[in-house]
Formats: C-alpha cells, structure tokens, sequence
C-alpha cells in the first residue's frame, strides 16, 4: 500500500506557469471517485489515480497539492451534488416537509447503493495505514451533511414553523431514523438492500416524527 505522499510546500508556494486545465481538474476528480467506488485501494495513490484519470502526477500535485487534498476535493464534490436540492426547494412552513422528505430520498438512495457500501467497506479497510482518512470523510460528509440539514431546522425555528430545539442534535436523530439498522446490516452483508417503497416510508415516517416533535406551541 503507498504511503500518503504530500508536497510539502505545496499550500505555501505560488503556483506557476499556466492556470489548472479545468477538464483535468474534473477527470482527475471523476477517477478519484471511480476508485473509490470501485473499492479500489489505487484510490489512495497519487500514481493510481493519475493513471486512471490519464494524467501526470505532477498534474495532479498542482490541482491538489496532495492525496488528502484530492480526496477531500473528491468528498465536497459528492456532497454538493446531494445536498443541492437542499437549496433548490422550499424551507417554508408548507414546503419543508417536502424538502427534507426530497433530501432524505436522494441521501438514502446513495448510502444503500453498492457503490458507497463498497467504498465504505475499502476506506474502514485502509484506517489503520492511512489514519487520516477516516476523520476526513467524517468531516467533510456525514458531519456537513448533518450540519446543513441543521441550518434548514434552524431557519425553520427563526421562521416560527418550528419551536426551539437543538437543531444540530434533531438532525443527527432524523439521519439516524431513517438509516435504521440497514446501513449496519449492509455493510456487513446482513441484510439485503431496502425497496423503494420501505425506504420511501422510512424517510416519511422519520420526517413526520421530526415535525411533530418539535411543531410550535399552540397559540393560548
């Protein structure tokens, strides 16, 4: 297994010559992720991952300055793709159910895809060799992602559609309603993937349990 390889100076020199090539940029990003949900452990070196995306590592060194770098670049970009509808709908008192019950449906159709299981399965593999995975995909997913779905409660309770609660705490409870036991179940093999229809009651009835529990007191 490579070891993680870092330019050193590579946060604190100017860049020179001419600016990033986009279209790298993105190829580059597209083979990291590729990799990852291949549960290929060339996801986790510079050299494995500039051959999948037809490049140099050097190429890669000056887009990301180092494999840490690459691989959070890789986990935002994945992120904002999920969480994009999340500003796309409504957060008023009429459309935030919808919004989370939307959000929830695109979240839970990735966790329970073989494509995150099977990265899961190789990052949990690679936590003793690589020690800063781990908190960085941490961070940068599940811990964000609760943190934004935080923000929209939080709005919610300024708006006066929801009465004061600990929203970051709320959120982490609705995550946790409407992965169930499943995601344990499938990381271990031991159960099979939800239908669509019972993972489309799950995001409801925890969306349901969520509003009810923190609607505003009744006006006097």
């Amino acid at each position: 297994m490579q070891k993680t390889t870092t330019k050193p100076d590579a946060a604190t020199t100017p860049r020179r010559g001419r600016p990033p090539d986009p279209a790298k940029h993105q190829a580059i990003i597209d083979a990291t992720r590729a990799l990852f949900f291949a549960g290929s452990t060339k996801a986790l070196s510079i050299e494995g991952i500039a051959r999948a995306a037809g490049v140099s590592k050097v190429t890669v060194y000056a887009h990301f300055g180092d494999l840490p770098g690459l691989v959070r670049a890789t986990v935002l970009a994945q992120r904002a793709e999920m969480t994009a509808i999340l500003d796309q709908l409504p957060t008023d008192a009429p459309g935030l159910r919808r919004t989370l019950i939307e959000f929830g449906g695109v979240l839970m159709e990735f966790l329970s895809s073989e494509d995150f299981v099977t990265m899961h399965r190789m990052v949990a593999s690679q936590a003793s060799q690589q020690p800063w995975l781990g908190p960085l995909i941490y961070r940068e997913g599940p811990t964000a992602t609760r943190d934004k779905l935080a923000d929209i409660l939080a709005e919610a309770v300024r708006r006066g559609d929801l009465r004061a609660h600990d929203c970051t705490l709320a959120a982490e409870q609705l995550l946790g309603m409407w992965q169930g036991l499943q995601t344990t179940g499938l990381f271990s093999g031991g159960c099979p993937r939800a239908d669509a229809a019972t993972l489309a009651r799950r995001i409801e009835q925890g969306v349901e349990v969520l509003l009810r529990a923190y609607a505003p007191e009744p006006a006097d």
